[in-house]
């Protein structure tokens, strides 16, 4: 019986930290277009300046980055009608350690598509880069996304 309990509120957690993990996503991401363009505006000024970008690779730049944006917004959309169907069969079930365990795993599995449709954002971003332009990306990039993450940061 004790074991029971202590699984249910691991799970209850698990589900709460991965549910305000989503809900922080959809914020940050439909709120705040300031601090996007803000931050596509630094990208773009750091791939321009440091990396060396000529007007056609920009150009691409700007259109991977509209491609992404979509991509962004069907995941977004996606994730938030999950959340919704996943609450409506926690209540539906009674708050079930089976139900529970399906809405974690669908919740990780929607944060896993957001996380890795950013990093195949970055990767085509990357592949637009000469070789001599690549060095300077893969040691310059970090630092353009810290430097938003930290604004974010002290704007909360």
């Amino acid at each position: 019986m004790r074991t029971e309990n202590s699984s249910n509120r691991i799970l209850i957690i698990i589900i709460a930290i991965l549910l305000i993990a989503n809900i922080a996503t959809l914020a940050v991401l439909l709120t705040g277009k300031k601090a996007r363009t803000e931050h596509t505006g630094r990208m773009r000024s750091f791939l321009k300046t440091e990396a060396g970008f000529n007007e056609q690779q920009l150009q691409r730049f700007d259109s991977v980055r509209a491609d992404y944006k979509a991509q962004a917004k069907i995941l977004l959309s996606g994730m938030q009608d999950d959340k919704q169907a996943n609450l409506r069969q926690l209540a539906g079930s009674d708050f079930s350690d089976s139900v529970l365990l399906r809405a974690a795993t669908a919740a990780a599995a929607d944060q896993q598509k957001v996380e890795m449709n950013m990093l195949e954002h970055l990767r085509r971003i990357r592949n637009l880069c000469t070789p001599a332009q690549r060095a300077v990306f893969d040691t310059g990039f970090y630092r353009i996304l810290s430097k938003a993450a930290e604004e974010k940061k002290k704007e909360n």
